[in-house]
């Protein structure tokens, strides 16, 4: 397996973003998450990363890297889900 690595997450008022260190960029729509597209912009910004994806603590959300980059499909989705991930 090809394992992809997130070097950056961000995001902004329509989506979520994630890049890999080769360069690709996979996206969510925040409509497809309401906590996320309700959320204040400060609760938006309150994430961090974790070894296979992102956590906001004030709205209890989490979304997965390699269900964001299938979703995009720049990967298939594995069933440990570890074929992207964030390596501090």
């Amino acid at each position: 397996m090809n394992t992809k690595l997130i070097e950056k997450v961000w995001i902004d008022d329509t989506a979520v973003y994630a890049q890999t260190k080769d360069g690709q960029i996979a996206s969510y729509s925040l409509e497809l998450w309401p906590s996320l597209l309700h959320a204040s912009k400060a609760e938006r910004e309150d994430f961090y990363l974790s070894y296979s994806g992102i956590h906001w603590p004030q709205i209890d959300e989490d979304l997965s890297y390699e269900g964001m980059f299938a979703n995009s499909n720049l990967c298939s989705r594995t069933p440990t889900e570890d074929s992207v991930v964030y390596l501090q």
